[in-house]
């Protein structure tokens, strides 16, 4: 039997260099701070956990705190999220440092792909598994985001490895991995929960297999697991009925009526609804970006290369039926988003990679089995790794960098005012710009050294300054010279 240890040579390396990385990639790429709207909506809620509360009251002008995907009820105000990420990112709202948050999970799934490999089939195909995740561009640019991805893959893959190692006979402390395994899938479930129904389907099976295979010998484990899962998975219900008043409460719907799984006239913002073909484009376009990203490796006449190691595995002989097992959560991951009308991405089959990975070391492990062909294997492995980091990583940093034209520069640029118990106007035409420095207010307003607030006119800004009385009051407009100013009649109105 695999021991337990990870803490010991290449496999350590290879997770602290991924360490090292993501940390590199949050700060040279997204400058440690958000720019998709889910990013915005996910910090705020984190803040708002931990002020050690899950909502917050609403700004009597909620219009000039604008948040993306933040609900404003009559009295309260949250992100409209699934709340399990946001708690996670709470941690590091209280040290300070969200964005490290991504950057351990990102090493955390590494070291999770390593000992899955490791145990299904042995050291080498994890280490190299590992490694192939390692310079993966799709893994690489999540890893140093605020996204959701990062932590729900290294939980995803951490509670397959605790299945397998739960469901062992014999085994060794069964009952504690199964609690594990059952918690962790728990938490997905409460941050993608489409997610975490995909990846989590094959080991349910596997699970009622064990179970009329033998029975009271496996009980206890899968009991535990159940519990451990419900437990972790009644969190969802709590925050709903918090927030909205009902544990039954879609959030999502509640920001937009369409935003739901399932198919028809009232699924999805465009054309007459979501059909079989928005599913078969959306698919096609994820599918086409997924292949490039998941390795990174070349497209050649049309062919992506990437695929050729995960085909290896599955028919490259030997092969055994858990090459083949390998393939299901990514293929029912991919099934489980044609369901969801919003135009998908790679990043929606991103907690899939893992067992690619896995199947595809595996591939190049089985055909490397001979003298010529293992050099041959040695050969090509540098060259696609040099193309990936040049042509497709490089290429991603520059594209992503400044991503929505949201920098640090203005936080910048009013950090170094020296502003205390002021009240700052952010002049914007759109949302971005203001969002450039509205991740920096705290939810709960009032408890701003600096409250950043979007200009919206005389009028709307009139009834913020009365809601805040007592702080000098600043104009930040970017398009000027010196875009932090005081107002006064004889400047133009931002």
């Amino acid at each position: 039997m695999n021991k337990l240890r990870i803490l010991d040579g290449r496999p350590l390396l290879l997770c602290c260099a991924t360490l090292l990385l993501a940390i590199a990639v949050t700060w040279g790429v997204f400058e440690a701070m958000p720019h998709l709207e889910d990013e915005h909506v996910y910090l705020f809620q984190a803040k708002i956990f931990a002020s050690g509360r899950a909502t917050v009251d609403v700004p009597s002008s909620p219009d000039s705190f604008f948040v993306p995907y933040v609900i404003n009820t009559q009295s309260k105000r949250f992100g409209k999220g699934f709340p399990g990420y946001p708690l996670i990112l709470s941690l590091g709202v209280l040290v300070g440092q969200p964005w490290l948050v991504n950057a351990i999970a990102a090493a955390l799934t590494l070291a999770g792909v390593y000992l899955l490999g490791r145990d299904v089939f042995d050291h080498n195909t994890g280490l190299l598994a590992a490694a192939l995740g390692a310079v993966s561009p799709l893994f690489i640019l999540l890893s140093g985001s605020l996204m959701s991805h990062p932590t729900t893959l290294a939980a995803l893959t951490f509670f397959a490895w605790t299945f397998m190692r739960a469901r062992r006979l014999p085994a060794s402390h069964p009952v504690t991995f199964a609690l594990i395994a059952g918690g962790l899938l728990g938490w997905s479930a409460i941050t993608r929960p489409l997610t975490a129904i995909a990846i989590g389907t094959p080991f349910a099976i596997l699970a009622l297999t064990d179970l009329i295979r033998y029975r009271g010998k496996v009980v206890s484990r899968y009991l535990g697991m159940t519990i451990a899962f419900v437990v972790i998975l009644s969190i969802l219900p709590l925050f709903n009925f918090i927030a909205a008043g009902s544990p039954f409460a879609n959030t999502y719907r509640m920001w937009w009526s369409y935003d739901s799984i399932g198919f028809g006239p009232q699924f999805g913002s465009v054309g007459d609804g979501h059909w079989y073909e928005d599913v078969r484009l959306n698919t096609q376009i994820a599918l086409k970006e997924f292949g490039t990203l998941f390795l990174g490796w070349p497209v050649l006449a049309g062919w992506q290369l990437a695929w050729i190691p995960v085909l290896l595995g599955l028919v490259w002989r030997p092969y055994t039926k858990r090459d083949w097992g390998l393939m299901v959560p990514p293929v029912l991951l991919a099934m489980a988003h044609t369901t969801y009308w919003a135009a998908s991405t790679a990043r929606y089959y991103s907690e899939g990679m893992p067992f690619l990975w896995i199947l595809a070391a595996r591939g190049l492990i089985k055909f490397g089995a001979t003298t010529w062909t293992r050099r041959l294997v040695k050969l090509a492995l540098p060259i696609v790794i040099t193309w990936s980091i040049l042509s497709v990583i490089n290429p991603k940093f520059e594209q992503d960098r400044g991503l929505y034209g949201i920098t640090r520069h203005d936080a910048n640029a009013v950090a170094a005012a020296g502003l205390h118990n002021a009240l700052v106007f952010v002049h914007g035409d759109y949302w971005t710009m203001y969002a450039n420095l509205s991740w920096l207010n705290q939810p709960i307003l009032k408890n701003n050294s600096v409250i950043l607030a979007e200009d919206r006119g005389p009028a709307e800004n009139s009834r913020v300054i009365a809601d805040y009385p007592g702080r000098p009051v600043y104009y930040y407009n970017r398009e000027l010279d010196s875009p932090l100013f005081v107002y006064a009649p004889s400047l133009p109105e931002p």
